[in-house]
């Protein structure tokens, strides 16, 4: 098994050599829509995709298009996440690490369990759920507001591995969703 630091590495470089990745990035967000309207959500947290992570410049608007309340982060210093809704055409950049964020009323971390479903960024996941973040653990934390609420990692296809390394703090997904289709790793009212 490889580190999660090595995984990271690669992962991030072979991002960063995806072609097509609008196309792929549309597959992806049609394969995560079904998927989620059988959930029935009414609130979704969803994160703004960085150029190189799946569902790029697509997946808000596709989320709003649904007619779903989008939560969207905003990451503080600390490792902590706060969220505020997301209004389309009103994000700015993140004050640590230039990632787009809403510019609406902060809600504490808690106000996650009020979302039905929770979208989360990943560089990886496994065939248990175990999720590769970026490694600072600010979704990990985040996550133990929401215990019982479905998690969902978006990753492109070579990003599912058969095992991960996980420490006891990792919060797992009970799902992904990829370029090819929905994986499921858990029961979604049970995240272990």
């Amino acid at each position: 098994m490889s580190s999660k630091s090595s995984v990271r590495a690669a992962t991030r470089e072979a991002r960063g050599k995806i072609e097509q990745k609008m196309l792929i990035d549309d597959t992806l967000i049609s394969h995560l829509l079904p998927h989620l309207r059988t959930l029935s959500p009414h609130r979704v947290a969803a994160y703004s995709p960085m150029p190189s992570e799946p569902g790029g410049s697509a997946l808000l608007p596709a989320l709003v298009k649904e007619g779903w309340e989008i939560m969207l982060p905003i990451t503080l210093s600390g490792g902590e996440l706060q969220w505020a809704m997301y209004t389309p055409g009103e994000l700015t950049p993140g004050e640590f690490f230039d990632i787009a964020e809403p510019t609406g009323p902060r809600l504490p971390s808690s106000a996650l369990s009020t979302c039905d479903v929770i979208i989360v960024p990943a560089l990886g996941v496994d065939r248990r759920g175990v999720r590769l973040g970026q490694g600072a653990g600010y979704y990990d934390r985040a996550l133990l507001h929401a215990p019982n609420q479905p998690r969902i990692a978006l990753v492109y296809d070579n990003e599912v591995h058969d095992s991960l390394p996980a420490d006891p703090h990792d919060q797992p997904v009970g799902a992904a969703v990829t370029p090819s289709g929905v994986l499921i790793f858990a029961d979604y009212n049970k995240p272990s």
